[in-house]
């Protein structure tokens, strides 16, 4: 994610979207793309969004980008300078952390729902499968995939509700889902890159004694 151009606290900064964006019922990628204009607009970012800016921010091909500037553009969501059309009006937020995690679109847009439909007191909410995948054009299949991948993001957690049915029966409800601190998704991105530096440094140290050893014509140490 190369194109976020610096690091500021996740507990404090975050970036606006207007609630009717739901409305809209755009798939998961024009939603991704346009909320990244909207972020860009909000911090006020030099310049013009790019097709190489998107594409490397959020994973997506330039053809697919291409088409979904144009349908923002003629849905009039975004000027064709590429802003986002906005109002006084209600809105949830997101952190700014978001685009920059190696989340897909797909999982930004998943993210993104669940985050406009919690309690903003208990960081909790209770969707199906279908729900989120109505709200971005996604099958559940799709949505599973992603949610598993939030999880393992550490942006959210889940647990299984249970449902009483009409013959007393109980049964798997949908997931609960608890939108967790975005700092601990950033800390937990930050050890991996970590540990993987090291990975890499101890396999090309590895590497170098197998040389040396072959050289000297003698066992490795």
């Amino acid at each position: 994610m190369a194109y976020i151009p610096y690091r500021r606290d996740p507990s404090v900064f975050r970036f606006p979207l207007p609630n009717r964006i739901w409305k809209h019922h755009l798939k998961y990628p024009d939603f991704s793309v346009l909320a990244y204009l909207h972020y860009r607009h909000h911090r006020e970012l030099p310049g013009r969004a790019s097709v190489t800016e998107l594409t490397g921010t959020l994973g997506l091909k330039p053809g697919a980008v291409r088409r979904i500037l144009d349908v923002l553009t003629r849905q009039g969501l975004v000027t064709p300078d590429l802003v986002p059309v906005v109002g006084r009006e209600k809105y949830f937020s997101l952190p700014d952390e978001v685009f920059y995690l190696n989340l897909g679109s797909a999982a930004i847009a998943v993210y993104a729902f669940l985050l406009y439909r919690e309690n903003r007191k208990t960081y909790q909410c209770t969707l199906s499968y279908k729900a989120i995948g109505y709200a971005i054009g996604a099958s559940n299949n799709t949505v599973r995939k992603y949610v598993l991948e939030l999880e393992a993001a550490g942006l959210i957690a889940t647990n299984r509700t249970v449902v009483v049915g009409a013959d007393g029966m109980e049964r798997n409800g949908c997931l609960r889902y608890t939108i967790l601190p975005v700092q601990n998704a950033v800390e937990l991105r930050d050890r991996q890159r970590l540990a993987a530096l090291d990975a890499a440094v101890e396999r090309q140290k590895v590497k170098e004694r197998l040389a040396a050893s072959a050289r000297k014509g003698g066992p490795v140490a």
